[in-house]
């Protein structure tokens, strides 16, 4: 039952046009509404800041500079710097069950980045390791997740994956049958960082020879902060009457 619902609402997603949950004939086993969840994951990561440095030559020499006077090379080193990414996945069916498909069971999922820069996301997944996602607690009113989320952040034709593991605990609505809200920690990489320079920029003065900038620019960096979805139940009942989906940025569709 719940299969037929989702791909009744999947096939009114076709063409970008948004529609109403199409559900069948109630079944008493299963919830027939709607469930709508906000995510957030906001923390740390780098990015890549401009310099100018002064490399010096013959004599003193710098790490191999074969010129013959002082020389200004300008290039980027590695930062701390914000990292958000934001978005909503909607459910046609707000099954206790439902909640642990991730993105594989919704019928819609809009993620976007907005630190460290503003990009679109493409394809998002969240997934969650099944035997460690359940409902807990003395009353059965929390809950336990663990899982993954890789996030493709488009910019200028260019993509910054984003690849975490998370892990939190929350509560659970059991008259509703829904996962009220979870927040918790998650920690990955990023796809080397999108404003850096592929110039390598070699300063005595900060490394040695043996540590040179050189490569650093195509390697991944660090991504963590914290997490939280939370179901908004307004929003929950607007989409399963009418399909109506909450605002995002236009650059972000």
């Amino acid at each position: 039952m719940k299969k037929l619902m989702i791909a009744a609402a999947a096939a009114a997603l076709v063409g970008g046009a948004y529609a109403a949950c199409e559900f069948i004939t109630p079944d008493p086993v299963v919830s027939t509404n709607a469930a709508v969840y906000a995510w957030k994951f906001t923390g740390k990561t780098t990015i890549g800041s401009p310099v100018s440095t002064t490399v010096r030559g013959t004599p003193a020499g710098d790490c191999g500079w074969g010129g013959t006077a002082t020389t200004t090379d300008t290039c980027a080193i590695r930062v701390p710097g914000a990292l958000a990414i934001q978005g909503y996945i909607y459910y046609c069916d707000n099954c206790c069950e439902i909640f642990k498909e991730g993105t594989a069971g919704a019928t819609l999922a809009q993620f976007y980045m907005l630190k460290p820069y503003q990009a679109k996301i493409d394809a998002p997944t969240i997934e969650f390791t099944q035997d460690a996602t359940h409902i807990i607690g003395r009353a059965a009113n929390q809950y336990e997740a663990v899982g993954k989320a890789t996030f493709n952040a488009q910019k200028q034709g260019a993509g910054a994956l984003v690849e975490v593991n998370f892990a939190g605990l929350g509560s659970y609505n059991n008259r509703a049958a829904v996962v009220s809200s979870l927040s918790g920690n998650f920690a990955g990489t990023l796809k080397a960082p999108y404003y850096i320079s592929r110039t390598v920029c070699v300063p005595a003065d900060w490394w040695t020879c043996a540590l040179t900038y050189a490569g650093q620019p195509d390697q991944p960096t660090v991504a963590y902060g914290a997490w939280t979805v939370k179901y908004n139940a307004t929003a929950s009942r607007r989409y399963r009457a009418n399909g109506t989906t909450i605002a995002i940025p236009a650059w972000a569709r």
